[in-house]
């Protein structure tokens, strides 16, 4: 692979990661911004949640257009506005005004997270998407990796603005790179229906196996994500540094299984390796069910359940992207912001769901949860099949 095509590869990559940054890296300071805000635990998941709607309606807009308009004028816009709400971050004064500018953050990043992976359909060919989507997935997840843990460091040196400071400071020299090193090409021949280009994909079956397959498995890491902190450092009693490894080792499973995911592409199919995925984060989200049924949801029991769960999500979400993409080589947009808006959507769905059930020292509203989530993600590959 060239060098130039690699340093693409990487700016992808952080295209992709604007969302999973945005949530992780300021998870360790949830219990801290509750405190300086004066809000409840529910409140301030609240702007997790609303981070996932903003992101899902984002990518509703930005995809359709950029198949019509282009993908680096609207990259641009999205990531200038992702700027301007992070600082508003900063100086949010109450559990309101936060949640307004994440929905601003939200609304910008999802234009990064959307076009990177219509950008790896229109520069790399069919039979590389789902290595180069396997690949942006692990550059994304050594990113992610420290985020947490970066987090905390922040947060004892500093405080939680600063986690939002950095992402600013992040996002504009990402922002520079967009502009140095994606060329501007004006798609030709699409209808600027917007209406009329999603139903071009939503009108196929086989679609709807990949996007939920896609959305149900996310769906349940956001459960995950949104539940964690609270479990492990009010009812397991982990200090900000020691929740941060634990999630770190989720993102060290995804970039085993995104590892794993391009060695068998080499023997196996897209679909094939999405069928076995899928069962597989269906029969850990039962397990981490059965842990709270059954009261044996000690820490270690958990943390292996979910790491097999979130492990599943990488080797998932390049597959199902790369097959859905491949169905629709000239509304790559289009697919991919439906896929991923439905993936935030049901995240959002599956976010307020735990915050709703949420009892303090339980583990069930986030477990149930995920367990429902990996089973949606299981039938749906398997239901909704794709006879090509």
């Amino acid at each position: 692979m060239a060098t130039s095509s690699k340093r693409l590869i990487y700016l992808l990559g952080m295209l992709v990661a604007f969302g999973p940054l945005s949530i992780d890296m300021y998870l360790p300071s949830l219990p801290t911004i509750a405190h300086d805000l004066h809000a409840s635990a529910s409140q301030v998941q609240l702007s997790i949640t609303i981070f996932f709607i903003g992101f899902s309606l984002g990518m509703l807009v930005y995809g359709p257009l950029s198949d019509s308009l282009g993908r680096k004028p609207l990259l641009l816009v999205g990531i200038s506005i992702y700027v301007m709400a992070s600082l508003g971050c900063v100086f949010a004064f109450n559990i309101e005004s936060l949640v307004f500018f994440r929905l601003l953050q939200a609304i910008g990043g999802a234009s990064a997270s959307v076009i990177s992976r219509a950008l790896v359909r229109d520069l790399f060919p069919p039979q590389e998407t789902p290595k180069i989507l396997s690949f942006m997935h692990i550059v994304t997840m050594i990113a992610t990796l420290i985020a947490p843990i970066f987090g905390s460091i922040i947060m004892q040196l500093y405080h939680w603005q600063a986690i939002f400071v950095f992402l600013s400071l992040f996002s504009c020299l990402i922002l520079y790179a967009v502009y140095r090193q994606i060329e501007h090409k004006k798609p030709v021949g699409v209808a600027h229906n917007l209406l009329a280009n999603y139903w071009q994909v939503m009108k196929v079956k086989a679609s709807w196996g990949y996007m939920l397959c896609l959305g149900g498995t996310f769906a349940g890491m956001f459960a995950y994500i949104t539940g964690s902190s609270f479990i492990f450092i009010q009812q397991f009693h982990f200090s900000a540094t020691q929740y941060a490894l634990v999630f770190a080792s989720n993102i060290f499973t995804i970039i085993v299984f995104s590892y794993l995911n391009t060695r068998l592409l080499k023997r196996y199919s897209p679909k094939q390796l999405l069928q076995a995925f899928a069962s597989l984060a269906c029969a850990a989200g039962l397990f981490l069910l059965s842990l709270s049924l059954t009261a044996h949801d000690q820490a270690l029991w958990i943390m292996l359940g979910q790491c097999l769960f979130v492990g599943m999500t990488g080797a998932i979400g390049a597959n199902s992207i790369a097959s859905l993409l491949h169905l629709f080589p000239n509304l790559a947009g289009t697919a991919s912001a439906l896929a991923v808006s439905l993936q935030f959507g049901l995240g959002a769905v599956a976010s307020y769901l735990v915050t709703l059930f949420y009892v303090a020292n339980s583990t069930l509203a986030m477990t149930g949860v995920m367990a429902a989530c990996g089973t949606v993600a299981c039938c749906s590959i398997f239901l909704f099949q794709d006879k090509t």
